[in-house]
């Protein structure tokens, strides 16, 4: 039985070495995105498309081979998910509805030596799909025999993502909302911008943007800095964005600007906040409260031993006393 091991990059326009392949790397990049792409970043690089029930579209990628050598590539789509803003890719074949609604001119490609090859990717929408958006994968896909002993194979693949939503009336408008902007500690006492950011359109977007810190004590500026989402926010759906700062920086009060951007949607916050006190510094240590009862008996204790030492100090001068006289009879004598 052929055995494979199965190595993926994630990113389209970025090139995945070949395996064997050496010296070089087999790539795929999206060739025409559509020319309202300009409002969405992700758009320019991936197939970002909003396609009407009963309806289809068209999209070209390019494959290339940088290697020595002609290139065997089996061009196909599989399935993907996005959850919690994190993008996964279905392992080898695996089938969502997009990916079955999805398919190439050509799926088998010999692209040569320092070379580049087209193919078409079409998605055809039944009549009857539900409404939302979905996502796969445009896979390039090469594979080569192992140099080690056995009936293996490495395949490496190089995909272009996909974000198709069901709908009519061209693509969905893009629109965020910046929640809130509060001041927090990490449990290492680090101080913490946090925003909450809600994606309020109907299209997947790519946040960043930059905060800047003013107002500080006597007048201090910090910023700005650089700040973004981890991963694409789909729609109806919030990501927490942290922003952490130098563990020098004073409590404030400050005056935080963050200031976001998905193309040409941009959004601006504007909060005053000043950041916790140091946990080991905002409590003295308490001291112990005594036990019931404990305040008499030291009492007693030290009255005992008073006592004690007076008795002690009353023996000891008639000790001494007595010595004195003593002597006086003595030289009388």
């Amino acid at each position: 039985m052929l055995g494979r091991l199965i190595g993926v990059s994630v990113l389209a326009g970025i090139l995945f070495p070949a395996g064997a392949l050496a010296g070089g790397s087999i790539g795929i990049r999206l060739v025409d995105p559509p020319s309202d792409s300009r409002g969405n970043p992700l758009a320019r690089v991936y197939i970002v498309d909003r396609v009407a029930p009963g309806s289809s579209i068209h999209r070209r990628v390019e494959i290339s081979n940088s290697t020595s050598s002609t290139a065997v590539v089996r061009v196909y789509a599989a399935a993907a998910s996005l959850s919690r803003g994190k993008f996964a890719f279905a392992p080898g074949h695996d089938r969502n509805e997009l990916s079955t609604w999805t398919s190439v001119r050509r799926a088998e490609l010999r692209v040569p030596p320092d070379s580049k090859a087209i193919d078409t990717v079409t998605i055809k929408v039944p009549k009857n799909a539900s409404s939302g958006e979905r996502y796969a994968v445009i896979w390039a896909e090469v594979s080569t025999p192992s140099s080690a002993a056995g009936s293996v194979r490495l395949v490496n693949r190089v995909g272009v993502r996909m974000y198709v939503s069901n709908g009519s009336g061209g693509l969905a408008r893009s629109n965020f909302a910046i929640r809130s902007l509060t001041a927090k500690r990490s449990p290492t006492e680090r101080p913490l911008v946090i925003a909450k950011v809600r994606n309020s359109g109907g299209r997947t977007l790519d946040i960043s943007g930059a905060l800047t810190l003013s107002g500080g004590p006597g007048g201090l500026r910090a910023g700005p800095f650089s700040v973004k989402l981890r991963t694409a926010l789909p729609p109806g759906n919030s990501d927490r964005l942290t922003v952490r700062l130098d563990r020098r920086l004073p409590r404030g009060p400050w005056r935080a600007r963050l200031r976001l951007r998905s193309g040409s949607v941009q959004r601006v916050a504007v909060a005053t906040i000043t950041f916790p006190r140091i946990a080991s510094a905002a409590k003295p240590p308490l001291a112990r409260s005594a036990p019931p009862g404990s305040h008499l008996l030291v009492s007693v204790l030290l009255g005992v031993l008073l006592t004690i030492g007076l008795l002690a100090l009353l023996r000891f001068r008639r000790t001494l006393w007595g010595g004195h006289l003593g002597a006086r009879v003595a030289r009388r004598l």
